[in-house]
């Protein structure tokens, strides 16, 4: 008997210890703290052990772990980027300013982070790399963003104005020609906010006519497909990481609802998250989806499980957004 409860406490601490390692941290800004500013907080994907890990004079948005999950960068509200160093340590390092811009990516390889910026004049595509002083652009067009890079780093997909329309452009970075550029949206509607699988295969995107209605596009086979007809209005649609579901929001009046189906448009869900309407997400794993929703008051950060249906709130107090979780 002693033996065989030995064996269960030596599984447990096991199981335990397997948890630990495999649990990823969550970088997040929130406005409770003793400033009422929005600052950059980490947390465990189940709301435990929060730390706020910047203390700036002014509002902190956007923060994006690095490949390797010991960086943050982030923009402040003054269009101003920031990189956290040993952001996962019991140290972080205090923010480092990098350049002028907003919405910082990194590339997949760690190397250069991917921003908008104006500086120049025009809103359009830059990357730099983390220890130089001048970036370089990507794209040459005017007034460019919404940027998503491919997972082998290879192209990039973006919204910007395109002889006159808003249309979605798909750059092959590994080709130095003058001709790496392509159109890739065949309508007349504005076009936002694609994002590309990991094969490179297949892009989505939202496709907003005259009333504003969005309604999410697909480019398969150098053709263009509208999704989620009869749906009042979609957007922010997101690949799941195995390509087998396309997350979007759909807006009603006041509530935006969360929803998931299939890259043909097929097998369409909704769910009711915990914290209101869905502001901004993001995949956490293929059946897991990491949100921010409002409910007119604050903003909370949740976890919805798209096979149980069950969604949970991971924050309590103040207003919680933005989240993002290590890879």
């Amino acid at each position: 008997m002693k033996n065989i409860f030995l064996l269960l406490l030596i599984i447990i601490v096991l199981l335990k210890s397997a948890e630990a390692q495999t649990s990823r941290k969550i970088a997040y800004v929130s406005d409770d703290n003793p400033s009422g500013v929005f600052q950059v907080f980490t947390m465990d994907e189940n709301g435990e052990n929060k730390k706020q890990i910047s203390s700036m004079s002014t509002d902190c948005f956007f923060p994006r772990w690095s490949p390797d999950g010991s960086k943050i960068a982030f923009n402040t509200d003054d269009s101003r980027i920031f990189v956290i160093d040993n952001a996962n340590s019991a140290t972080p390092d205090d923010p480092r300013y990098l350049f002028s811009g907003e919405h910082p990516s990194y590339s997949m390889d760690g190397e250069f982070i991917v921003f908008n910026s104006d500086f120049e004049g025009v809103l359009t595509i830059y990357a730099m790399e983390q220890y130089t002083s001048e970036p370089f652009i990507i794209s040459s067009l005017g007034y460019s963003n919404q940027q998503v890079l491919s997972k082998d780093g290879s192209k990039i997909v973006f919204s910007s104005f395109y002889n006159g329309g808003k249309e979605i452009i798909l750059i092959d970075l590994d080709d130095t020609t003058e001709n790496n550029l392509y159109k890739i949206s065949d309508n007349n509607n504005a076009n936002l906010l694609p994002d590309i699988s990991s094969d490179n295969m297949l892009v989505i995107w939202a496709s907003f006519n005259q009333n504003l209605q969005g309604t999410i596009h697909i480019y398969k086979a150098a053709k263009e497909t509208a999704l989620t007809k009869g749906i009042e209005s979609a957007n922010l649609p997101k690949f799941s990481p195995d390509d087998s579901k396309i997350g979007f929001v759909s807006i009603s009046g006041s509530s935006v609802k969360l929803y998931t189906m299939n890259t043909d448009g097929s097998n369409k869900q909704s769910y009711n998250v915990n914290g209101g309407s869905v502001a901004n997400y993001r995949w956490m794993d293929d059946e897991r989806i990491l949100y921010d929703a409002e409910d007119g008051n604050h903003y909370t950060v949740g976890i919805l499980n798209t096979k149980s249906g069950k969604s949970e709130a991971l924050t309590g107090k103040g207003s919680n957004m933005h989240p993002d979780a290590q890879n």
